[in-house]
């Protein structure tokens, strides 16, 4: 069981680098897709590295509760240190289901669970053609592409999981206990979730080492359907504890060291295979790393995604260059 806590300095953070959305994604290195799926759409974006090589490596994200990729994974790509490796990655961004700006609402009976989410990435995988791949997945995020990982373990190489609490679910649990979301009807009240998931972020101190953040998340939620909000939220299952002890691929946990739930992200640590496992603790940070301090994990990333036989053709290249 390693950790990486030495790695990571005091780096200082260029302003973050999202932009907010009028009604759909606007980056030009960025394609939409639309994959038909056993539950349903899912829509993802996908952007291809311009490096042709054969074995470029594809990352697929899934991001957490109340956000959309754009607002939980675009400062870390889009971060000035990731901009030399960014052409020799394949990166498919999948949104929760109805989270994409101008979605239709879903109903109740039809919003998939966490283990439905999980399957349907295998027609992620089918439309584009995907054999393995590294997950990125915040929150409950994380918590999906570790069950697609324990389904088909054979599919996925790497898992890189930022402030994911997967065997307790205890991020969805305090959402619900607070917000007592069993009694709340979304379309009666659908800024009372958008409410409670921002005091989520406000429980991290982020209105403080954050604010413009904050902000911006608050005005990305806005965007996104309500009720399906609400749904996601209400989407949980169960991972078993055994299930998480005999994942076989290589997983790297990230963590903020101000985070509300750090304790329970560093106790699920403890049950992963120590010999697959290593733990990343960033300070003066909560619970969206890849948000707030996106330069704090470029390094340990690239360590990650060379560790498992990947960016090899970046690494040849940059000695190549220097010499």
């Amino acid at each position: 069981m390693s950790s990486l806590n030495k790695s990571i300095g005091s780096v200082t953070e260029s302003p973050i680098n999202v932009v907010v959305h009028n009604y759909d994604n606007n980056d030009p290195t960025e394609t939409r897709h639309e994959v038909q799926t056993k539950h349903g759409k899912l829509v993802c974006f996908q952007k291809i590295g311009s490096n042709e090589s054969p074995n470029m490596p594809t990352i697929i994200s899934y991001h957490d509760l109340g956000l959309n990729h754009t607002t939980c994974f675009s400062p870390f790509f889009n971060h000035p240190n990731m901009s030399h490796i960014l052409p020799y990655l394949n990166i498919i961004h999948i949104e929760a289901p109805g989270h994409e700006f101008n979605a239709e609402t879903i109903p109740s009976s039809q919003y998939p669970t966490i283990t439905e989410m999980a399957e349907d990435i295998q027609y992620v995988l089918d439309y584009f053609k995907v054999k393995v791949f590294i997950g990125l997945g915040a929150g409950a995020g994380g918590c999906i592409l570790t069950q697609y990982s324990i389904f088909y373990p054979r599919s996925v190489v790497g898992l890189v999981l930022v402030g994911s609490v997967i065997k307790s679910f205890s991020w969805l649990d305090w959402v619900k206990s607070w917000v007592e979301l069993t009694t709340l009807p979304s379309l009666k009240n659908p800024t009372g979730v958008r409410k409670y998931l921002i005091d989520h972020y406000y429980a991290d101190n982020l209105e403080e080492t954050n604010p413009d953040l904050l902000e911006i998340i608050k005005k990305e939620m806005i965007l996104i359907n309500p009720d399906n909000l609400y749904h996601y939220v209400h989407s949980r299952d169960d991972i078993k504890e055994e299930q998480i002890k005999a994942l076989g691929c290589k997983i790297l946990l990230v963590v903020g060291k101000d985070s509300t739930y750090k304790e329970d992200i560093i106790d699920l640590f403890s049950q992963f295979n120590p010999r697959n496992s290593t733990i990343l603790q960033v300070p003066d940070c909560g619970i969206l790393v890849t948000a707030e301090k996106p330069g704090d994990i470029v390094e340990p990333f690239k360590l990650f995604m060379q560790g498992i036989g990947f960016l090899l053709d970046y690494y040849q290249s940059h000695d190549d260059a220097q010499k």
